[in-house]
């Protein structure tokens, strides 16, 4: 269960303003030592709500565990109709299997399913795609009403799904009688999640005083957060590198950015600041790049977190996804979502299954 949540945590993407959007993952994985042979997440707007396997039940959020108090019956209905759909989604995708993995029935398949919802317009959009060990595979054309091949290897699988009568209208009764709702739903119980915001702790790292500098922020919700140096009030990127948004234990997140200050006179370093801003907070989070203030494992600074105990961690932590990734190769081309924030003004479960 803790390698699925942690593999959920890299798919997670940003929502803007009142949109909003509701995503079921369901996973099949015959044949994978430690995982399930099924499994399936929930996630809203990028955040993981809740996770259940045919023996683990997770429920992420408390506003969650109180909508399900209120709709006891009506989500445990769900919850069974969900788990149920091991059986379809096994018939579904058995022509998936290539000729190599048949015997040893090793291939993983996932499918992807999401709802939208502009709470503004009352615009609502659904999608649904298929991946197979690692790559896209299927997915659907709400326009023509018609699955597509994403991959070669589908395209008999989907001229018989395109002919077999009323199959889009399965497909656009659950976006619009069991999706749809569910997601205003969530929407009315989780607003409050959704609206958190939480600045970092940022502090600077220094190995040694050949090394880069780093500036390291945790703490903050949501990940829709950027940094950057900047030098007299102006971004830079020359000498400097972006670390990889991660997550933590607690559910808030982590970034750092490296600038090589060896190549700054030191009369100049007072030229220079990190910054860190959220979206949708107006305050951002400036660090003057000062000597006094680096912790590193310098005499002078003994016992201080160094670089090299957060470059321990990270690389644990990026050791663990990339096996996570290689293992359930669920990590296929997703829709492309940006986290950038406009840098040149202030930023003003289960599921039911098809």
């Amino acid at each position: 269960m803790i390698k699925v949540i942690a593999l959920l945590l890299l798919l997670q993407n940003a929502a803007s303003g009142e949109k909003y959007y509701l995503e079921f993952d369901n996973f099949l994985y015959p044949g994978v030592s430690n995982f399930p042979e099924f499994a399936m997440i929930t996630v809203l707007d990028g955040y993981l709500q809740a996770y259940y396997d045919e023996n683990v039940k997770h429920i992420n959020e408390d506003w969650l565990k109180e909508l399900i108090k209120e709709n006891t019956k009506e989500w445990e209905s769900t919850v069974q109709e969900s788990l149920a759909y091991k059986n379809t989604l096994r018939e579904l995708t058995k022509n998936f299997n290539t000729p190599s993995n048949q015997s040893e029935g090793k291939d993983i398949i996932q499918q992807i399913t999401v709802c939208e919802w502009d709470e503004d317009t009352n615009y609502t959009f659904g999608h649904i795609k298929f991946g197979n060990n690692g790559e896209d595979f299927i997915t659907i054309d709400t326009k023509t009403e018609t699955w597509f091949a994403v991959n070669p290897k589908a395209k008999v699988i989907t001229e018989t799904w395109n002919a077999e009568e009323d199959s889009y209208g399965i497909v656009k009764n659950f976006f619009q009688n069991e999706c749809q709702p569910l997601l205003k739903k969530f929407v009315k119980y989780g607003k409050s999640f959704l609206n958190t915001k939480v600045l970092p702790s940022v502090f600077l790292l220094q190995k040694s005083p050949s090394s880069p500098v780093t500036c390291q922020s945790t703490g903050f919700f949501p990940d829709k957060g950027i940094m950057f140096w900047r030098k007299d009030g102006e971004e830079i990127h020359e000498g400097v590198e972006h670390g990889d948004l991660l997550p933590n234990d607690d559910g808030s997140f982590q970034m750092s950015v490296y600038l090589e200050a060896l190549k700054i006179p030191p009369e100049d370093w007072g030229r220079y600041e990190c910054v860190f801003q959220l979206s949708g907070v107006q305050n951002y989070v400036v660090t003057k790049l000062d000597q006094d203030s680096i912790r590193s494992n310098n005499p002078k600074n003994e016992g201080l977190l160094t670089t090299t105990s957060i470059a321990v961690i990270a690389t644990m932590g990026c050791v663990i996804v990339i096996i996570i990734v290689a293992l359930s190769s669920t990590a296929f081309k997703k829709r492309n979502v940006t986290h950038s924030i406009e840098r040149s003004s202030t930023p003003s479960s289960e599921t039911a299954s098809l």
